[in-house]
């Protein structure tokens, strides 16, 4: 449970009212730091350490993962257990399956770390938060095409603070007389199929994809689910090409017949 085994904000030396960017910064410099590629003959102590700080990230990293953390503690401070601040039992492993399945999440980390010269690859992974069990990125979930502009994972400002920006934005550009505001290009949107057969369709499997983004080759384990149906699509946010903020991959089934 995560009010009795950590304190979260300790582990990353941040305040109860640290920001996201404050406990972002916190946690790549303390990976950096211990890393058991930068502590070559106490690999074993820094991979402890490092696991620590990236559960501690990948709760205070995570807004609703965050507030459930916060009633908790406040609970037991108040002398109240877990059940009375609606909170539930994690295991550091279950905090870890959590966050890898993220696709983003793990793309970011991987680059952040691959730039540095350090592993985190999906075998350095596996070995090191999973005891080599073997791990495998889920997307759960399909959705039509058209289910995309209305998913519930998209943030979409008020709608105040849309007008808001469309009134900035026009102002702006009439202003400065140019047809675009560097800071809104957006990364272009990257598209790949996957085929399987009928049998793989109706039983699951997990599929290994590769693509371009860019001049980067990527790598992805694809678990697909049983029953799934032709042009099924799958959207993974930030995974296409970069710009001031990334473009999205989006995956299409096609079953052989």
């Amino acid at each position: 449970m995560y009010r009795e085994t950590k304190d979260y904000y300790s582990i990353l030396g941040v305040s109860e009212r640290a920001s996201h960017e404050e406990i972002k910064h916190a946690f790549r410099r303390l990976a950096m730091k211990y890393h058991p590629d930068r502590n070559l003959g106490n690999e074993q102590w820094a991979g402890e350490r490092f696991k620590e700080i990236n559960e501690a990230y990948a709760v205070l990293g995570d807004k609703v993962k965050r507030q459930e953390y916060d009633r908790m503690r406040q609970a037991s401070f108040a002398g109240y257990g877990a059940q009375y601040a609606g909170g539930r039992y994690y295991s550091q492993e279950r905090v870890f399956t959590d966050a890898f399945t993220d696709p983003y999440l793990f793309q970011e980390l991987a680059r952040m770390f691959q730039e540095a010269g350090l592993r985190f690859d999906e075998s350095f992974v596996d070995n090191l938060f999973f005891g080599g069990r073997g791990f495998v990125f889920t997307f759960p979930g399909q959705q039509s095409e058209r289910d995309w502009s209305t998913s519930t994972s998209e943030y979409r400002p008020p709608l105040l603070s849309r007008l808001i920006g469309k009134v900035i934005r026009f102002t702006l550009k009439r202003m400065l007389g140019v047809p675009e505001l560097s800071w809104q290009s957006k990364g272009k949107d990257l598209y790949h199929e996957i085929y399987l057969s009928q049998e793989e369709a109706a039983s699951g499997v997990d599929k290994k994809i590769k693509y371009k983004r860019g001049k980067e080759k990527k790598k992805l384990i694809v678990k697909v689910p049983p029953g799934v149906t032709q042009g099924t699509k799958v959207r993974l946010r930030g995974m296409g090409l970069e710009g001031v903020t990334s473009g999205d991959l989006f995956i299409t089934v096609k079953i052989k017949s």
